[in-house]
């Protein structure tokens, strides 16, 4: 009986392993193709000193302190188009404002120079809320036991808060005129917060000679998992700088784990729902977890770019290659009764709430070129994409557990701004613009057909999805 509740359980939460994702590696602007934000390349860009992707960059800076902090004023909306059913959309709007980077280089002179640099950068990955209901009057039920037009009720909800902080520190130097070598750590520190929240009810339609409330189809559905991850990954890069070109390449490592904890709770519930001539289902599963491991990971990466001086400017490319993850559990629930009142099984009820990841490998690549106005400002623009890794495809049991993402559409990015250059600072101002946009974002819930065939929650399908994000930029560099 067990295994049988089980399975209509998965069914019940197969929506949710549908679930679009919020995978994509190059949103920040700290990226190899951020060209207007400061040291966010991969060859050299005759920037000011500051921290660069490419630790051997630094070899670059012959100038202790140059130090550099970024602010990056941002507005982002997703809108999910028929998102909880045909006229019922999901909409999500948020502002804020974001320390990007800090930053400091010191040049250490002698016979064997080179040059420390270390940095401290914040990501916001995600930032989704939205909420939707319908309240309404429809034949929900089959007309044998409850004939007409039911009283429906269905209400969404859906959080999900992502954010990254990284400490950096790298080394370059020169091991020739024309070649330099870096290595860099960068200590990771990730926390998500996801919450999904579904109920779905219709009243029966009762006889005229029966007294009472009449009973009340119900399904249940709420999960909130929250997590930490501390993890490091290591960094080589390589530069080659002759004349008029300039050559980089920069080898990531995967994410190594460190640290970490999980939570999670859940409450699921149906009641009075009959499936059947003779069958009426009534279930209720619960639990609350905590100190769970966690395990995030990140891929294998390699990045190149070229830039080309001209007389008064430089047009720069970049590309970046990250293998594919294979499905994987950032929170595996421990082995416990999630069903109540039935008796305990060797079954793992609980492998229905995992929360999992899986990517699929991706190339992102961009361009920028800048241009010298007049000898104390200098223009810069950028175009680069922004793909995304989700591929449902990658999951083995599709009826097993939740996906830990939102969005699900390419994002492509456009950078413009300038830089004022005077004798001890530079400051540096752009607009940064975002769209993304697919056909094929899967629905979680659809409260347009709900039925006792799918449980009350729809048949889910696809429908669009658009993002659209603006952000202003500040850098202010000091240089010593």
């Amino acid at each position: 009986m067990s295994k049988i509740l089980i399975t209509f359980l998965c069914a019940v939460l197969f929506v949710q392993t549908a679930k679009a994702q919020d995978a994509n590696y190059w949103s920040s602007g700290y990226n190899p193709a951020g060209y207007l934000t400061p040291g966010a390349v991969v060859a050299f860009n005759r920037d000011s000193g500051v921290m660069f992707l490419n630790p051997a960059l630094l070899s670059h800076n012959t100038k202790s302190s140059a130090s550099i902090s970024g602010t990056v004023y941002q507005y982002g909306d997703i809108k999910i188009k028929n998102g909880a059913g045909t006229g019922y959309d999901l909409n999500s709007t948020s502002a804020s404002i974001i320390p990007q980077m800090v930053s400091a280089v010191i040049a250490i002179k002698g016979d064997h120079p080179f040059t420390l640099g270390y940095a401290l950068t914040h990501t916001p990955v995600m930032s989704f809320q939205a909420t939707q209901q319908r309240d309404d009057k429809f034949n929900v039920l089959d007309d044998s036991y409850s004939p007409g037009p039911e009283v429906y009720l269905g209400q969404y909800k859906n959080i999900n808060t992502t954010n990254e902080t990284s400490g950096i520190i790298s080394g370059g130097f020169k091991i020739s005129n024309d070649f330099s070598f870096g290595l860099s750590a960068e200590g990771d520190l990730r926390k998500q917060s996801y919450n999904t929240d579904i109920s779905s009810r219709a009243l029966y339609n009762s006889s005229s000679d029966e007294e009472g409330l009449p009973p009340i189809a119900t399904t249940l559905e709420s999960y909130l998992a929250s997590y930490y991850n501390v993890g490091i990954r290591f960094k080589a890069g390589l530069a080659y700088d002759a004349d008029r070109s300039h050559v980089g390449i920069t080898i990531s490592s995967p994410l190594l784990h460190i640290a970490g904890s999980a939570s999670l709770l859940s409450d699921q519930q149906v009641s009075d729902l009959i499936i059947g001539p003779k069958d009426t289902l009534n279930l209720l599963a619960n639990t609350r977890q905590q100190s769970l491991k966690v395990k995030y990971k990140m891929p294998l990466s390699t990045a190149f770019g070229y830039a080309y001086d001209f007389d008064k400017g430089q047009i720069y490319f970049a590309a970046e290659y990250f293998t594919k993850v294979n499905e994987y559990d950032i929170i595996t629930p421990r082995n416990a009764t999630f069903i109540k009142g039935e008796p305990p099984s060797d079954y793992n009820e609980t492998e229905v709430l995992q929360f999992e990841d899986a990517r699929k490998s991706i190339l992102n690549y961009g361009i920028g070129a800048n241009y010298m106005i007049k000898p104390e400002v200098t223009g810069f623009i950028s175009l680069h994409t922004d793909y995304n890794y989700a591929d449902n495809s990658l999951y083995k049991d599709v009826g097993n557990g939740y996906t830990s993402n939102t969005a699900y559409y390419n994002i492509y990015h456009c950078q413009i701004g300038a830089n004022i250059k005077k004798r001890k600072f530079n400051f540096r101002a752009g607009l940064l613009l975002s769209y993304g946009t697919t056909d094929k974002y899967m629905q979680t819930v659809n409260f347009s057909n709900p039925n006792e065939s799918n449980t009350l929650l729809g048949d889910p399908g696809n429908t669009k999805a658009s993002y659209f994000g603006a952000g202003l930029l500040l850098s202010y560099i000091h240089n010593l």
